[in-house]
């Protein structure tokens, strides 16, 4: 059975872009040996994406191709969206009867992209498997939660750690 897993990048006191959805502090540590912090092994896992409209959207205006050409994505969004890109998909119905389906599915992992609401939703679902959370050694101030919404208790353990010198910090975990 395929797993759900969250990977994203978080500033060290909690934010993963800033309030107007911008990741460029995320470019704005010095990285000369040009480390991908464990992406591509990690994107090679994967063969499903699940996003929100906010982070598809803002994943277009980048200006670039496509970044997940090999998968399968699905957008959850209660609104219209324009799908732009090939092998996406619009869901509006139920997530959790949706991601019970998808887990089933031969292949491999399931990546949830974001952003933070259905993160957070998802986490109160009981839907996230494993989390990989890139710590950067960056402090917003302010900017949209990882986790906002008041998402419920949920217990995980960690099971991997990896510090890169550039102060970036790897830690996967597992639900309990």
């Amino acid at each position: 059975m395929k797993k759900c897993k969250l990977y994203i990048a978080s500033s060290m006191d909690g934010y993963i872009a800033r309030k107007d959805g911008s990741l460029d502090w995320l470019d704005a540590v010095p990285n000369p040996d040009k480390l991908d912090y464990g992406y591509y092994a990690f994107y090679d896992s994967v063969d499903t994406i699940i996003m929100g409209r906010k982070t598809y959207e803002e994943v277009l205006s980048f200006g670039v191709e496509w970044p997940y050409p090999d998968c399968k994505t699905y957008i959850i969004s209660s609104n219209k969206v324009e799908i732009r890109t090939e092998n996406t998909y619009l869901v509006h119905e139920n997530l959790e009867t949706k991601v019970n389906e998808w887990i089933h599915e031969n292949g491999k992992d399931i990546w949830v992209v974001g952003g933070g609401v259905l993160i957070s939703s998802m986490l109160n679902q009981g839907l996230i498997d494993e989390m990989l959370l890139t710590i950067t050694p960056v402090i917003l101030g302010e900017g949209i939660p990882l986790f906002p919404n008041s998402p419920k208790e949920t217990n995980f353990e960690l099971i991997k750690t990896e510090a890169f010198k550039t102060g970036f910090v790897n830690l996967t975990y597992r639900k309990v």
